[in-house]
């Protein structure tokens, strides 16, 4: 079960320091509104650009199909022709009086239906695989994005309780301090432990100092996404079961991202659509086939030099219908190149597919494995926080008679607060790899980030003012 900051941690840090230590380093902040997951990754998925990317580019990558479509459908045009004629006969008894002038203007239609061109048969093919690569790239950015939202989500939780231990761990010691100069000054403490008290604080304000900054960082990493600031959080809550993987087996789980992984099915449409290509390039070598078909009017006219009158003008209708085969015979190895470089980038894109999917594999197996530590940290820090807290009574009452040392106490004080630490740590742990599991498999959804969100506290502490 997770414990947030406000129950179990503010036990613990009272045991270190009764009185109004823990009310003055952990008091609620006035209420506010209180930002959680969904709400930032809903802010984030208006604004990111790598999300916009990626649907920007599906958008251009749709245009494709209804071109590569528009290779297989008729094509109809209008035309228009002049053709001026100049006749000048040559020989013995001709003049320039006999020269004559033909004009001839012709308006019509061509319908023209491709009958066999396999290249465009194999660009529909290609666009459709295109497109579908496409969308799985845009599939995997809004996973990409759901992953990053989560992460940076519980980076600042996980800062912010390092914040918080920090000052309790400070404060703490600072009463030490305190009670060692007391003792100091009746004789009941040497110096030592008045000094070992002040290397520890100053140690602890260091701490403190790197714990703000990098809490100032993580929040900085929420602004990024949403493009506004984001310090009130909520933090998790207490009712949170920790469930292993189902199936609990890491190879079917790799399986799975390798048969549902949106990467991976980029990739994997990606080569398939460099695979057509080849084709299409091979297919510059086949002959080609159209159905043309044209009607058109004829005006024709002329007129001789020697009266400049015109003769009389002839306009008729003229009708074809037939079949127009092209047959390339050599196009100076162009074709031959397009298909070899086609062979290339298909072998570019199985690299690529392969890297994916190794990637995606290790990624799986890692998230895997980090679920099931995440389960079983979980269950020894928590055990880890009885015990520590027990050893800390043990040496209080110890120092309280004199057996043990301001170092013991502050060791002891440090160890308690830690197992704290690195209990919370290992409950962010856990929620992250999950996240990161579904991601690799293909299955993360908005449910799922939903389900996260359920278990935080919007009235809990929120980030307070550095």
């Amino acid at each position: 079960m997770f414990r947030t900051l406000t129950t179990r941690a503010l036990r613990a840090v009272r045991l270190l320091a009764p009185g109004v230590l823990v009310a003055a380093l952990l008091a609620p902040l006035p209420a506010l509104a209180v930002d959680d997951l969904m709400t930032i990754y809903r802010e984030a998925r208006e604004s990111d650009p790598q999300l916009r990317q990626a649907l920007g580019e599906l958008e251009t990558v749709r245009e494709r199909l209804p071109q590569a479509r528009a290779g297989l459908l008729p094509e109809l045009s209008a035309f228009g022709t002049v053709d001026r004629e100049r006749s000048e006969p040559r020989g013995s008894g001709s003049s320039n009086f006999d020269t004559s002038y033909d004009t001839t203007s012709a308006l019509g239609l061509e319908l023209s239906q491709p009958v066999f061109r396999y290249d465009n048969f194999l660009r529909v093919r290609e666009a459709d695989l295109q497109v579908a690569q496409a969308q799985a790239r845009v599939n995997s950015a809004e996973q990409e994005l759901m992953t990053r939202v989560a992460e940076r989500y519980f980076e600042a939780l996980a800062a912010f309780d390092g914040v918080a231990f920090a000052r309790a761990e400070l404060r703490a010691i600072e009463r030490q301090l305190e009670q060692a100069e007391q003792r100091f000054e009746v004789g009941m403490a040497p110096i030592t432990d008045v000094e070992e008290a002040r290397a520890r604080r100053d140690l602890s304000r260091a701490n403190l100092l790197q714990a703000e900054d990098a809490l100032e960082n993580a929040l900085e990493g929420l602004r990024e996404l949403t493009g506004r600031s984001h310090r009130e959080l909520a933090l998790l809550d207490e009712d949170v079961a920790l469930e292993s993987p189902d199936p609990e087996d890491s190879a079917a789980w790799a399986q799975r991202a390798e048969e549902r992984n949106w990467d991976i099915l980029a990739f994997r449409h990606g080569s398939e659509a460099a695979m057509e290509n080849i084709g299409v390039q091979r297919a510059g070598h086949l002959p080609t086939v159209d159905l043309v078909g044209n009607v058109q009017r004829v005006d024709q006219g002329s007129r001789t030099a020697d009266t400049g009158v015109p003769g009389g003008p002839e306009e008729f209708d003229q009708a074809s219908i037939g079949l127009r085969l092209n047959v390339p015979l050599y196009r100076g190895g162009a074709t031959r190149s397009q298909v070899r470089e086609a062979q290339s980038q298909y072998t570019v894109s199985l690299e690529e597919l392969e890297e994916t999917r190794r990637a995606v594999v290790r990624g799986t197996t890692d998230a895997y494995r980090g679920v099931i530590s995440a389960i079983a940290r979980v269950g020894a820090f928590d055990q880890a926080i009885t015990s520590t807290q027990r050893a800390l009574e043990a040496v209080e009452a110890g120092f309280e008679v004199g057996t043990r040392t301001v170092v013991e106490l502050l060791d002891a004080q440090q160890d308690r607060l830690g197992a704290e630490q690195d209990f919370r740590q290992a409950s962010y742990d856990y929620l992250l790899h999950t996240v990161r599991l579904k991601r690799f498999a293909g299955s993360l959804s908005d449910a799922d980030l939903q389900a996260i969100n359920d278990w935080l506290d919007a009235n809990a502490e929120v980030v307070p003012e550095l």
